[in-house]
């Protein structure tokens, strides 16, 4: 009994952790610019994973009682950390330097397509069957960009930043691919616990040889909220629910949502006076909406399998089940 409970919270995680997560990093793409008014790109990330790192270490410890992960797992390990947290961060934030927002946002939002590539490379069960993903993932690509080339501007774009915004989106495709097999025998909250820790002591020193603040002062409450915000909500709560979907559902799944954080990002912009929300943009959430519910939705059995389970349950008179056993006639 304590285990089909079990069984079917982690079910319930796998189904609204996703858009939760996707609703708050969607909100971070406006939070994330109030702190970046006064800290650096990589003075945020490294004051961001050396706060979220010792607070994910303490919280798994008191849950669990330990943070031991064998010895012969850290090389994977490290390389999620390589890949996710200190190659994603940087490729990610050089992209937004370089190259127009609205052309980073529809390239990063390639990654579910990577993801679901390096899973099948992997060999990695998908719950979702590849046409529909496809299906599914080409319309949401389309609202997606209805949503960043609605904003309308933009700027000169870099090919540099583009080739570097389409290496952001294939290191998040390829994280929870090289992840998910740590999360067998290990929590999702131990795993990104230990892969912070090993960001921080990357970004740290990197932070150190150039600088922390952009002036060289303190940071203003808003910038202080702002990485609070990115501790607290983006990295603790985000990455420890969105790896527990992982584990449950599959990479290809769970990134198929990362479609819906460019509309996330527009409608929290809208809200706060932040942006405007343009016609296209509304157009593009709605498509994105559309095709995240028709890929998660239940498949329904086709008419030969209906037809099949009628037959079994009942056969016609005379008749044999599947089984090969006679029916006697009444």
């Amino acid at each position: 009994m304590a285990g089909a409970r079990g069984a079917a919270a982690a079910a319930g995680v796998a189904r609204w952790a996703p858009p939760v997560v996707a609703l708050v990093w969607g909100a971070n793409y406006t939070v994330n610019a109030w702190g970046l008014r006064e800290f650096t790109v990589v003075g945020f990330n490294a004051a961001r994973f050396l706060l979220a790192a010792p607070l994910l270490l303490a919280v798994a410890r008191i849950a669990e009682g330990g943070l031991r992960v064998p010895r012969e797992r850290w090389p994977r390990l490290l390389l999620s950390s390589a890949v996710g947290i200190v190659g994603y961060q940087l490729a990610f934030s050089a992209a937004v330097r370089l190259t127009a927002p609205a052309t980073a946002a529809i390239l990063v939002a390639l990654s579910p397509f990577f993801a679901a590539v390096f899973g099948r490379w992997a060999g990695e069960r998908s719950t979702v069957p590849a046409g529909r993903f496809l299906r599914g993932g080409l319309l949401a690509f389309a609202g997606v960009t209805l949503v960043v080339l609605g904003r309308g501007g933009g700027g000169a774009a870099s090919w540099q930043g583009d080739a570097l915004a389409v290496t952001a989106a294939a290191l998040w495709g390829w994280y929870p691919v090289v992840t998910r097999p740590l999360l067998t025998g290990h929590s999702a909250l131990r795993i990104t616990a230990w892969t912070s820790t090993v960001g921080a002591a990357v970004l740290l020193p990197l932070a150190a040889l150039t600088s922390f603040t952009v002036r060289g002062t303190a940071p203003d409450a808003l910038s202080w909220f702002s990485l609070a915000y990115s501790v607290l909500l983006v990295t603790v709560a985000g990455l420890v629910l969105w790896y527990r979907a992982v584990r449950r559902a599959g990479s290809a799944a769970v990134m198929l949502w990362m479609f819906a954080v460019p509309p996330a990002a527009a409608l929290f912009a809208a809200a706060v006076g932040a942006d405007s929300l343009t016609w296209p943009q509304a157009a593009g959430t709605a498509v994105i909406l559309a095709a995240l519910g028709y890929v998660h939705a239940p498949a329904r059995p086709s008419t030969r399998t209906h037809e099949r389970a009628l037959h079994d349950h009942h056969p016609r008179p005379g008749g044999h089940d599947r089984a090969g056993r006679a029916r006697l006639r009444p």
